[in-house]
């Protein structure tokens, strides 16, 4: 198995590793410290969805407790993007590449493409979201609601979402960095003030529920949304590490970074639907918290969900460009995100201006796709464990160039499907 660019002796010292796309990082630079990832998965994880999140627990019929311990279990799925960002380390290349040694170059295709019409399609619902919340600002601050306003919306937060994926992991990390201390401080004084204003008595009196039809189902879905989503970009972010950041601290960081921001906007979500029954099912989420928050507050707040949703966004178009790659499509990475673009902005267009109702739809498909992606994040985890733990595979040449025999490529496809096949038929 080869690798474009993969060599050390092939990558210029002082270009960026964008520059060698899915290649392997050279050690001069390897030079990332593990808090890092703690900013880039802490602003990821600071948006509304949370919040939505949350509400979606209590939907399943649980109590006050059975919800904030179905967040808590729902977040420590996050557990399997520490293992990947470990094995980015390692490896010292994407997530979706290192999956070659699970499925082989050629068998790990169709695995790659259905991961990255996983992120563009996630990333079209962030583009769509995150236009519709700009609007909002720009009508809290005096501005007429019309096509123009949300032409320009769209422009703005599209064009910035793409600007900072094409500057490149160093820009995308700067920007996570700066959005997670001073929007995040935002979320967090609104998060404070809506538990404070929360109706606590109707929350503690809510029924329990059954624990296998109401909590496990929970948990699942978030799950799904959060750990086992974000398990294909682990690497991406932490290929870079410096050889020094032990795995613990890696681990730590990924999982910590994550479970502070969303544990608190799921706790809030429980607790909203006291005053928003039907936050859950809302069209417009971010405009119903809105509602509940004094004037003063809904600038500041729509600002921070402006920053949480690009967040989100910049990430899954950065990775879904590097997933490109791992197909086997032979473009640059900058060439790629600007593909990337075109195909979810034109999807964005078509939601926004033609047809309103497809959202809805589109992500219930999106949910559908995590069924797929705890199979293969089952394999991939395991397969990384078998041949890094246990038969002390420690550098990315052993990691990328372990020998497949026919039987092993076909028999973990095989395993793909069969594990799909069955938590399908489960999840229904």
């Amino acid at each position: 198995m080869t690798m474009h660019n993969s060599t050390d002796n092939q990558f210029d010292v002082d270009s960026s590793i964008d520059e060698l796309g899915i290649g392997l990082i050279p050690p001069s630079h390897q030079t990332k410290k593990p808090s890092e990832l703690f900013f880039v998965w802490c602003a990821a994880n600071i948006g509304i969805l949370g919040v939505v999140y949350g509400a979606i627990i209590v939907s399943f019929g649980l109590s006050f407790f059975q919800s904030v311990l179905a967040a808590i279990v729902g977040v420590a799925s996050f557990s399997l993007v520490g293992i990947s960002s470990i094995a980015g380390k390692i490896g010292r290349t994407t997530t979706l590449t290192l999956s070659r040694s699970s499925f082989g170059k050629k068998g790990s295709i169709a695995p790659t493409a259905f991961c990255w019409l996983n992120l563009m399609g996630w990333e079209a619902v962030n583009i769509i979201t995150g236009t519709l919340t700009l609007v909002a600002l720009f009508v809290a601050v005096g501005f007429e609601e019309n096509t123009f306003l949300t032409t320009f919306s769209l422009i703005l937060f599209g064009g910035l979402t793409v600007a900072v994926s094409i500057l490149g992991q160093d820009t995308v990390l700067t920007m996570q960095k700066w959005i997670t201390r001073t929007f995040g401080a935002m979320t967090f004084v609104v998060a404070v003030y809506l538990m404070f204003t929360a109706n606590w008595h109707t929350i503690l009196a809510l029924p329990s529920g059954d624990w296998l039809t109401g909590f496990l189902p929970a948990v699942s879905i978030i799950a799904a949304g959060t750990g086992i989503n974000w398990a294909i970009a682990g690497a991406d972010y932490s290929r870079d590490q410096s050889p020094h950041s032990s795995q613990g601290s890696i681990f730590q960081s990924v999982v910590g970074g994550t479970a502070l921001p969303l544990i608190m906007l799921m706790l809030t979500g429980i607790l909203l639907t006291s005053q928003i029954p039907d936050l859950a099912s809302n069209e417009n989420p971010i405009s119903a918290i809105g509602k509940l928050l004094p004037n003063w507050m809904a600038i500041p707040y729509l600002a921070a969900a402006v920053a949480g949703i690009i967040t989100i966004a910049v990430l899954s178009l950065y990775s879904a460009s590097l997933n490109l790659l791992s197909m086997g499509v032979k473009l640059k990475q900058r060439t790629a995100i600007t593909l990337d673009a075109i195909i979810v902005l034109t999807i964005a267009v078509y939601v926004l201006f033609i047809s309103g109702d497809f959202l809805g739809p589109f992500i219930s498909f999106l949910v559908f796709c995590g069924i797929f992606l705890a199979s293969w994040a089952a394999i991939f985890v395991t397969d990384f464990y078998h041949n890094h733990v246990k038969q002390g595979v420690v550098t990315p040449i052993d990691l990328l160039m372990v020998k497949f025999t026919f039987y092993k490529r076909s028999n973990n496809l095989i395993v793909h499907l069969f594990a799909f096949r069955k938590t399908n038929g489960f999840s229904y």
